[in-house]
């Protein structure tokens, strides 16, 4: 067996857990339609973004569920994948994030073909895929979404506070 360090396997799955995802979608759509496809694929992500978000809170001993706890699970998910945020706000009750690279829109940008669909990726798959899971983890939290860069926006915003 080789030997593989921790650097080789964050090498390995980083650059290939989002060429996964839109090889399957790719795929979905091409034996179905890319209705079908998004719709599959939005399930999908809410199941393992749930998980995600439940094994993260496990890792970094998280014991609460409040916006502070939010704001640590989605900057560890959005660092481990590449993205690039800014934390606008981050209070008791209130936390703004600032997207400015998204991985998934970034590899969608990529294939030319494919711009088309960054709109409905954004607004049918990111914001919903997002809403779910964050009001899952927590049903007291609210996601307010404005921006979007797939729409022509400079950044990507979330909002979540408690209602």
């Amino acid at each position: 067996m080789k030997d593989v360090s921790i650097e080789d396997k964050l090498f390995y799955f980083e650059k290939n857990f989002v060429t996964l995802d839109g090889l399957w979608m790719l795929e979905t759509e091409i034996h179905t339609d890319f209705e079908t496809a998004l719709k599959i694929d939005l399930i999908v992500w809410q199941r393992l973004l749930k998980i995600i978000f439940r094994r993260t809170k496990r890792y970094l001993n998280i014991e609460t569920n409040n916006i502070q706890d939010i704001v640590e699970i989605l900057s560890f998910r959005w660092s481990c994948e590449g993205w690039e945020y800014d934390i606008i706000k981050k209070e008791e009750n209130m936390a703004i994030f600032h997207i400015k690279k998204c991985p998934y829109k970034a590899m969608i940008d990529r294939n030319e073909e494919r711009h088309k669909v960054i709109p409905d990726i954004c607004k049918r798959m990111c914001d919903p895929l997002y809403k779910s899971a964050i009001k899952s983890f927590n049903p007291k939290f609210e996601v307010d979404r404005t921006k979007f860069m797939g729409l022509g926006d400079k950044f990507c915003d979330f909002s979540i506070k408690i209602t």
